[in-house]
């Protein structure tokens, strides 16, 4: 008979890296909201200079909430 689980060392070493990639895709969110958050910037004060008035109200990224993609709450910086 074929067993229905993989050794607990090998689901051991598929958990540590499925924990792995997700930092790093946590990682990866957060510095993509960064990279978000410096273009409404840039493009705000592109707006400004081009209309020649002050760049006293931001143009905002698209909304976020405090989940990642997969609905998972994100980690505090």
């Amino acid at each position: 008979m074929v067993p229905c689980h993989a050794p607990l060392a090998e689901q051991r070493r598929i958990v540590a890296k499925v924990e792995q990639l997700m930092a790093l895709v946590d990682a990866l969110e957060t510095q993509l909201a960064a990279s978000r958050a410096t273009a409404a910037n840039l493009l705000s004060a592109l707006v400004a200079e081009l209309t020649c008035t002050p760049a006293s109200e931001k143009v905002s990224a698209s909304p976020t909430s405090g989940t990642g993609r997969r609905g998972r709450p994100r980690k505090s910086p």
